[in-house]
């Protein structure tokens, strides 16, 4: 028994009393091992939701169709200033949201980058470079506004990637600065998500 020479509140007795709630220690414990398991739980669920649709471990198993395009970057000028690099990988994506439409998306490397070389010295470093890197050229052609060439590579038994090496315009007058827009892509492993 304790014995008190003055009243005491009950707030006083919790605050100098730590066994007055002796379970709010096993609350927390309880409380971290629920959400362990119901985060287990949704995670797993999940994992079972994707198999059952079919999803496959990614669109570009062991990154060998990133590595591939990777190699494009031989063929950029010395002298390139690149303006804009993306690298995506595949993801898994849909129309709208619309299961008919779902799939993994193309891996694609695209480049943008201007060089005070003229268009025919840039396409000829890049045949050459192409080449060398294994890609095959398919086309070559010219608009108004310059050259474009086009090669294929193999990139996994026989999935084909593209590249596109191009000149465009940047801004909103012909007097603009020019630039090169480069750009290579794959398609993915398993379903390829269909546009809407």
């Amino acid at each position: 028994m304790i014995r008190h020479t003055r009243p005491v509140t009950h707030q006083e007795l919790v605050r100098t009393t730590p066994w007055v709630n002796p379970g709010k220690g096993k609350q927390r414990t309880w409380l971290a091992g629920g959400l362990a398991v119901a985060v287990t739980g949704i995670a797993i669920a999940a994992t079972v939701e994707l198999r059952h649709l079919g999803v496959a471990a990614g669109g570009d198993p062991g990154g060998v169709r990133q590595q591939a395009l990777r190699s494009i970057s031989v063929a950029l000028p010395s002298d390139a200033n690149v303006q804009n690099h993306s690298a995506v990988g595949s993801i898994w994506s849909s129309c709208d949201g619309r299961p008919d439409t779902q799939g993994w998306s193309d891996v694609i490397n695209d480049y943008q980058f201007t060089s005070a070389r003229s268009a025919a010295m840039v396409v000829a470093n890049a045949e050459a470079s192409m080449k060398t890197a294994g890609w095959k050229l398919t086309s070559t052609s010219t608009s108004p506004l310059g050259p474009s060439v086009m090669w294929t590579k193999t990139v996994s038994g026989s999935v084909l990637a593209h590249a596109t090496l191009s000149v465009g315009t940047r801004g909103p007058s012909r007097h603009s600065p020019s630039f090169w827009d480069f750009v290579a892509a794959a398609p993915p492993a398993g379903t390829r998500a269909s546009g809407c």
